[in-house]
């Protein structure tokens, strides 16, 4: 009786352990939807691809939806609607097709408007504040193009250039030098940038890094951007300068935008 009762508790065992392992497969190649698009109204829309791409989406779009013309009321980039499918009303916690259309809605500033408030500011500011809001360049900024072309990686002249232009925005040929995930985030990375071309044997510049981003955080404009950004692409970069970490060597910079050289 006992070797009979072994024998079935085995088949058991078996029979579970199949069943686990098939239902492994059973949404390959799908997501999974978060959300409804009800309760995705509202919020940020970069926080909404955040969803949709942790939960396995691969074909998310954004549509601008400009009629904003305070955000006091509703804030620029404040989801209006969400589609899976060309639905609106999908339901959540359903596995789809990962290659599933994804839509999302936002509101945002007319770009005409947004141009013309900028042009107004502009006038109003007085010639030293144009030069203080000027995009720096190696061809109108010495200490930037120094930077650039040093090969010493932990010169104090890196330091030196953050701390007096944090905030401010800078503009060079660069080139993507090594990619990593963010911690355990599959969506979310961390980049290396080295300025001029890309090469495996020599560098210069400080070591700039893009932290905790998404592919939409990027900003990639232009006629040839690849669907996923990784090593050894030469780019043309426009980021804000935001701090030098001297323990790590790290650069930190805020992507503006991002084109393809």
């Amino acid at each position: 009786m006992k070797k009979l009762v072994s024998a079935l508790i085995a088949c058991i065992f078996v029979i579970a352990l199949a069943g686990c392992g098939g239902d492994s497969n059973k949404h390959e190649g799908e997501a999974k939807t978060p959300s409804g698009s009800s309760i995705q109204e509202g919020r940020n829309y970069q926080d909404v691809i955040n969803d949709f791409e942790e939960k396995g989406f691969t074909n998310i779009k954004t549509e601008k939806l400009e009629d904003l013309i305070t955000g006091w009321i509703t804030k620029d980039g404040e989801v209006e609607e969400v589609s899976v499918g060309g639905d609106v009303d999908y339901s959540p916690d359903t596995w789809v097709s990962a290659n599933t259309e994804v839509i999302i809605k936002y509101h945002t500033f007319q770009k005409e408007e947004t141009e013309s408030v900028v042009e107004s500011e502009v006038k109003d500011n007085s010639s030293a504040e144009k030069t203080e809001e000027e995009i720096l360049t190696v061809d109108n900024n010495k200490e930037l193009a120094e930077i650039l072309s040093t090969k010493d990686e932990s010169s104090p002249l890196f330091k030196e250039f953050a701390q007096k232009y944090a905030g401010r925005t800078i503009e060079f040929d660069g080139n993507t030098a090594y990619v990593n995930n963010h911690g355990n985030n599959k969506t979310r990375f961390d980049y290396l940038i080295f300025a001029g071309d890309y090469s495996e044997t020599t560098f210069s510049g400080p070591n700039f890094q893009f932290k905790d981003v998404n592919y939409y955080d990027l900003h990639l404009t232009g006629d040839n951007i690849p669907d996923t950004f990784g090593i050894g692409l030469n780019i043309r970069i426009i980021a804000t300068v935001e701090e030098y970490d001297e323990n790590s060597g790290l650069f930190q910079l805020k992507p503006v935008s991002i084109k393809m050289r």
